[in-house]
């Protein structure tokens, strides 16, 4: 999903090597209650990790109606938990909590996430909207999540609102060139530049495009669009 759906983790589903976002790390919820024999308790707390983890199994094997489902899970069942709590909720590592906001398991900003990504291949960009604009707002610092909703704007031909969300993962990516998250960043440079060509400000977008190489030395996309901006520039279109 190179031209569309992620920190974390490709996050991002395909976090990391596709357009998708990673899955977040499960956490075992049994418990051992006391020494007595048959004292065994098994805990009944709702396991979003799980849930959101076997969501994005289920859009890499094609079933995004089925993930939808088992993201709605995670979310309604954060709902309960919060239900007359109105203070924004922020996804913890998402940025600094305050007693003006609530923080809550990241696997609610992975289902919104992923429930986004999951609408836009069943052809839902509508509804995809709101549910990625959630998750990159719970995750400020979430550079994946912004990229992906950058792209989503991308494909309406949005080229300011698409620039001003690429340059946003830019922001707040990790900027080091060997670091985990450099695709992350070149993906973004790429972006920003994709943007301000389709807006005819060349120049800008090839220092975008040249910048992203240092990233990703190996992108074939970058260098196809320099090549593209090259060719613009001299017939002037």
């Amino acid at each position: 999903m190179n031209a569309r759906i992620a920190s974390s983790v490709l996050v991002s589903i395909f976090i990391a090597g596709t357009a998708h976002a990673e899955p977040v790390q499960q956490q075992p919820h049994l418990v051992a209650a006391s020494f007595a024999p048959a004292a065994r308790v098994t805990d009944t707390r709702f396991d979003a990790a799980a849930h959101v983890q076997q969501g994005y199994d289920l859009i890499r094997q094609g079933k995004q109606a089925q993930a939808v489902k088992l993201f709605d899970k995670v979310i309604a069942d954060a709902d309960q938990r919060l239900s007359g709590d109105l203070r924004p909720r922020l996804c913890r590592d998402g940025g600094a909590a305050s007693g003006a906001t609530v923080e809550v398991d990241s696997a609610l900003c992975e289902a919104h996430f992923g429930k986004g990504f999951a609408l836009i291949d069943l052809g839902r960009g509508d509804l995809a909207e709101a549910e990625l604009r959630q998750a990159s707002q719970m995750a400020p610092g979430n550079a994946h999540f912004a990229n992906e909703y950058a792209e989503l704007f991308k494909s309406r031909r949005d080229w300011q609102g698409s620039y001003d969300l690429f340059a946003k993962a830019w922001a707040v990516v990790d900027k080091s060139t060997t670091g985990k998250d450099a695709r992350i960043a070149a993906r973004a440079l790429r972006g920003m530049g994709f943007t301000k060509a389709a807006m005819g400000q060349y120049d800008e977008a090839e220092k975008f495009y040249d910048q992203s190489l240092q990233y990703d030395p190996k992108s074939e996309i970058a260098k196809v669009e320099l090549s593209n901006i090259a060719r613009r520039k001299v017939i002037g279109s």
